[in-house]
């Protein structure tokens, strides 16, 4: 009979751990990005900068 508070199984985790822990870390990771979506939107994000256009420093001071 073991003691009480030892445990023997062998350490690690089971396979039925890994996946229960996989899950749970999915899961939470959907909601994060559920409720990112749900606050922002989706076209709520700025246009990327177009630096392409810009003028140059040296253009601004020269006419």
């Amino acid at each position: 009979m073991p003691l009480a508070g030892t445990d023997s199984r062998p350490g690690g985790l089971t396979d039925m751990d890994r996946f229960f822990l996989a899950m749970m870390v999915s899961a939470v990771l959907l909601l994060i990005v559920a409720a990112d979506l749900l606050v922002n939107g989706l076209g709520v994000q700025e246009p990327a900068a177009n630096v392409a256009s810009a003028m140059p420093v040296s253009g601004l001071f020269v006419r």
